[in-house]
């Protein structure tokens, strides 16, 4: 049906009441950074380099070097995105980058309005994106500014649209520890069409090891969500070979039910609804390149769990 291949193409946040409300639910997953996803998301704050094209396009004005990043996502209820690609370029205090990804689902049966099964016949959902962003840094890199345009596509059981959205940004450094991030996402296009999104958050450094970073969101089809992640990191100059980050996170959501997994049950995770994990991995002395590795691994009760690997090449 064609209200199934919705909510999967977009079970996007919480299951709640204003869910599926809009088009395009897929935008709200995180595709793209599992170490933004292993923090719960609350990442307004943080975001930088290509990963802001998907947070806060502000940013973007971080980047230091050239980034490419692809990332893998395997999310609940079957759905794989297998393609995601971002850049990133500076030029000075200014930086532009693009990022696409695509997504897709098939298999789903398809009844009629009386629910009885059609033989021999199946619903595909496929979903797709490509952003452009630029970004410039003020006042001595104290302000960071940013704004993007996203092309829009999304096909379900073969009625396909496409739209074009807006979305801005903003980062202030209050001190080298504190840090203030507030994005506007997917403004343009009707809320029916794609859920319009407000992030506001924080992120504070304590010292060279613990970073908090929260985060409260208002999504036109979820209502508002708090989020709270912390990332604890062992620097280069401590391991020699790289940098080992841990990362935990929870949000505010609806119970996702249990999960009748025995590892979820050997973790104590079969009842949990919100949380996150992950961990990274980090070099600046790959060949003269910089490499990171993320995983991320959500647990979403009786719906199944999600996993991300992202990869990123800075040079």
């Amino acid at each position: 049906m064609l209200g199934l291949a919705l909510a999967a193409a977009g079970p996007a946040r919480a299951i709640s009441s204003g869910a599926g409300t809009s088009g395009a639910n897929f935008l709200e997953i995180g595709q793209g950074s599992a170490r933004a996803m292993a923090l719960s998301g609350a990442y307004v704050a943080l975001s930088e380099g290509s990963d802001a094209l998907t947070w806060n396009p502000a940013g973007l004005a971080a980047t230091q070097q050239r980034e490419f990043a692809f990332s893998y996502l395997s999310y609940v209820q079957g759905l794989q995105s297998p393609v995601y690609m971002a850049y990133a370029q500076p030029m000075g205090r200014t930086a532009w980058g693009v990022n696409a990804g695509y997504m897709s689902e098939g298999g789903f049966d398809v009844r009629d309005q009386n629910g009885i099964p059609q033989q021999n016949t199946s619903a595909l959902v496929r979903d797709g994106y490509a952003t452009i962003g630029v970004a410039r840094s003020f006042f001595y890199e104290k302000l960071y500014l940013g704004a993007s345009l996203r092309g829009i596509h999304q096909e379900i059981v073969g009625a396909a649209y496409n739209t074009v959205s807006a979305d801005a940004g903003a980062l202030l450094h209050v001190t080298n520890a504190l840090t203030f991030g507030l994005a506007l996402q997917n403004f343009g296009p009707p809320t029916s069409d794609v859920a319009h999104t407000i992030r506001g958050g924080a992120a504070l450094r304590h010292n060279d090891f613990f970073t908090t970073t929260m985060e409260l969101r208002n999504a036109s089809d979820t209502g508002t969500q708090f989020a709270i992640g912390e990332e604890f990191s062992l620097p280069e100059e401590y391991l020699d070979v790289g940098q080992l980050s841990l990362r935990v996170g929870y949000q505010t959501v609806d119970s996702y039910g249990q999960s009748f997994s025995s590892t979820l049950k050997t973790l104590y995770l079969d009842q949990t609804s919100g949380m996150s994990f992950g961990f990274g991995l980090y070099t600046s002395e790959a060949f003269g390149y910089g490499l990171s590795l993320d995983y991320a691994f959500v647990p979403y009760g009786a719906l199944g769990t999600v996993d991300q690997l992202s990869f990123k090449l800075k040079f």
